[in-house]
């Protein structure tokens, strides 16, 4: 199956003749068939929360994140779909963001609170953080239903074009315990080489105000990019150095150029790479 399976995966339960089935790659004997994109589920709100009760939840809610405590119960959550931008090394086959309503979202936390005791929730959706005003939104929100129900904690994946004092004090008082960034590289023109939509200046100062804000960071790091070399590679050392807490989460890893991504066909054009086309 490719891309969203709820659609799909029925479609191959039911019985449905292979050939007919959208969203699939399959064999028949050596024979291998592409079918055409299934479409996207434009409103992942009506899609319905997973069938919890059937997973031993006392096991997975053991779960410990880097900056959670001993007591914490812990589940991850989706808050949409896709990502507003396009980053080189990024293949996302979602051709848009579709966010959750804030009130689906508390639902399934009133859900989990309720019949698993969860009082952490991991947003592991690419962008939670995808606007101001989205943020802003779900922040005030969560505000709201904290007040009047069982106070939560929570953390997911951020933007730091959107890492301002004011929006960082709601997030905080919205139960954020912690934020994980994509910085990948500490050098303006690799940035711009990834498509990044960051500067070192924007990178600094967000870093700096998330961290007054007493929110935990996520580091991650991407080595080997396009135009990084052994001095681009140092100033990267020498940021995360630079914020060491010695408790920080950090992922560095090298770039891959995953397929369909601008990277991948950068690798091809450069001769890096064959090119694979499954559908040929």
């Amino acid at each position: 199956m490719r891309g969203e399976g709820e659609k799909i995966l029925n479609n191959v339960l039911s019985g449905t003749n292979l050939e007919d089935i959208k969203g699939i790659t399959y064999k028949n004997g050596s024979d291998v068939f592409f079918n055409k994109e299934e479409s996207q589920i434009e409103d992942v709100s009506s899609i319905e929360f997973p069938l919890y009760e059937i997973f031993d939840i006392q096991y997975y809610r053991l779960f410990q994140t880097s900056c959670s405590a001993r007591t914490d119960f812990i589940l991850p959550i989706m808050s949409g779909r896709g990502c507003r931008f396009s980053c080189s090394f990024c293949y996302n086959p979602y051709k848009n963001q579709r966010l959750r309503t804030p009130q689906n979202i508390l639902s399934e936390i009133e859900l989990l609170q309720k019949n698993h005791q969860i009082n952490y929730f991991v947003f592991s959706d690419d962008l939670l953080m995808s606007s101001v005003d989205r943020t802003t939104i779900l922040c005030e929100e969560f505000i709201k239903y904290r007040e009047k129900n069982k106070r939560f904690k929570w953390d997911c994946n951020a933007r730091l074009n959107y890492a301002k004092p004011v929006l960082l004090k709601l997030m905080k008082k919205a139960g954020c315990v912690f934020l994980n960034y994509g910085i990948e590289c500490f050098d303006n023109q690799v940035l711009k080489n990834m498509n990044k939509a960051l500067t070192e200046e924007i990178i600094e100062r967000g870093i700096q105000n998330t961290l007054k804000e007493e929110i935990d960071i996520g580091f991650n790091m991407i080595w080997g990019n396009l135009g990084d070399n052994e001095e681009t590679l140092k100033k990267s050392v020498d940021f995360l150095l630079k914020y060491d807490t010695c408790k920080q989460m950090r992922t560095i890893r090298p770039v891959t150029p995953y397929p369909g991504s601008p990277l991948y066909y950068s690798a091809i054009e450069k001769g890096l790479l064959d090119k694979v086309n499954p559908a040929e």
